[in-house]
C-alpha cells in the first residue's frame, strides 16, 4: 500500500502560523505556530509537518494569506493582449506602486474584458521556488498555490454585484465588482475594531470609483468570529456564512 494519500491536503499560510486540513483520516487537522511574521519562516514550520508520515499526500492545494499577496487592477487596455502583453501590463502597473521590487515577485494574470483592466497577483518569487523546491521534495507533485481571495471568492452570490469585504486574521481586502468583471481592489492590516469601521471605509473606496457600483456590500470574515451589520444599518449589508468556528490559519484551511 502507497504510504501517500490520494487525498487531497489543504495547506494555509498566513503570518505566524501553518495550518494543515483533510477531509478525512486522522488526524484531520494540525497547527503550527512561530514567533516570526515573515512568510520564509513558515517554510521550516511546514518541512518539519509534512516529515510526519501522517501529513503525505501527493495532491495539495496551498492557500497563501492576503497578507502575502499583492494586488492590482490594471487601466483597460481596450483590446485583447496575448498572455505576454497581459503579463507586461500587470508588471507595468505593479511596478507604479511597488517600484523595482516587482522584477521579484511572481505574477499571475485574470484576463478580463478588454474594456475592463486586467487583474494581477503578485508574490515573492523566492519564496514561491522555496515552497515549490519544499513540496516536491516531500513528493507531493500535484499541487496548486492560490491566493485566499480567489477560493474566498466562490462564496459569492452567481450574479454578484457590489463590494466585497473579505476579512481574516490583521489584514482585510476590498474588492468591488460589476457586470462580470473586477473593478476596483484595495487591501489594509486591520485589528479587532474593523468591523465597526466598515461603513467609512467602503464610503471612501466608494469615492474613488467612477462610474460608481451598486451600494451592496457582502461580508466574508474568516477565522476571527462573528461578524454583526454595522450599526447604524444605512446600507444594502449582507453577511456571508461562515465554514465553522475554526480560528486563525486553520479557517483558511477550510474554506
Amino acid at each position: 500500500m502507497s504510504l501517500w494519500s490520494a487525498e487531497t491536503l489543504r495547506i494555509a499560510l498566513a503570518p505566524g502560523e501553518v495550518a494543515l486540513r483533510r477531509a478525512r483520516g486522522e488526524p484531520a487537522s494540525r497547527v503550527l505556530t512561530t514567533g516570526e511574521r515573515g512568510a520564509a519562516s513558515l517554510l521550516l514550520l511546514l518541512d518539519d509537518a509534512l516529515s510526519d508520515p501522517a501529513w503525505h499526500s501527493r495532491r495539495v492545494e496551498v492557500v497563501l494569506s492576503q497578507h502575502f499577496v499583492r494586488h492590482v487592477l490594471t487601466p483597460s487596455p481596450g483590446k485583447a493582449l496575448s498572455r505576454i502583453e497581459e503579463q507586461a501590463l500587470v508588471a507595468a502597473s505593479l511596478r507604479e506602486i511597488y517600484g523595482d521590487e516587482v522584477s521579484q515577485w511572481r505574477i499571475q494574470v485574470l484576463s478580463q474584458p478588454p474594456r475592463q483592466g486586467l487583474v494581477g497577483a503578485a508574490v515573492d518569487e523566492s519564496f514561491a521556488q522555496q515552497l515549490d523546491a519544499l513540496l516536491a521534495r516531500h513528493d507531493c507533485r500535484d499541487v496548486t498555490i492560490n491566493p485566499l481571495v480567489s477560493l474566498a471568492a466562490r462564496r459569492l452570490p452567481k450574479n454578484f454585484q457590489g463590494w466585497w469585504v473579505l476579512a481574516e486574521p490583521g489584514w482585510l481586502s476590498l474588492l468591488g465588482g460589476a457586470n462580470g468583471a473586477w473593478q476596483h481592489f484595495a487591501g489594509q492590516p486591520i485589528d479587532d475594531g474593523w468591523a465597526a469601521s466598515l461603513p467609512e471605509l467602503i464610503e471612501r473606496e466608494a469615492g474613488l470609483k467612477t462610474p460608481a457600483l451598486p451600494a451592496a456590500v457582502w461580508v466574508q470574515a474568516l477565522g476571527i468570529g462573528a461578524v454583526s451589520t454595522p450599526a447604524p444599518n444605512t446600507g444594502d449589508w449582507h453577511m456571508l456564512p461562515q465554514n465553522g468556528p475554526a480560528r486563525g490559519t486553520l479557517a483558511l484551511a477550510e474554506i
